[in-house]
């Protein structure tokens, strides 16, 4: 089995998707976190199950991606049997956006 990180930005974006929706329904708001809790434990078992993220090819590393709920993305990086969730990713933003955000960096 693979090992599975949670960033501490990843987890950041979890809270702030968990606050936003429970100002609306907490119903709501426990099925999205649970749901994304949900994929990242299902990479632990087939970590090549998402496909690689077309806005981050241009870093040649592994950075993959699960959609969850029509709406995000976890964006995860998978490297010497470990799977690393860099991001959850609202997909109604610019996805140019993800080309220029600091969490994600070319191999050396």
């Amino acid at each position: 089995m693979v090992q599975l990180i949670w960033s501490k930005e990843a987890r950041q974006d979890l809270e702030e998707i968990f606050r936003y929706y429970s100002t609306l329904s907490l119903k709501v708001a426990m099925t999205y976190s649970e749901e994304l809790l949900k994929a990242g434990e299902r990479l632990k078992q087939m970590p090549e199950m998402g496909p690689k993220e077309p806005y981050l090819e241009q870093l040649n590393r592994n950075y993959r991606y699960v959609l969850v709920l029509h709406t995000y993305k976890l964006i995860y990086l998978y490297e010497n049997n470990v799977c690393s969730i860099l991001m959850v990713w609202d997909c109604r933003q610019n996805p140019i956006l993800l080309k220029s955000n600091d969490r994600f960096e070319a191999s050396n």
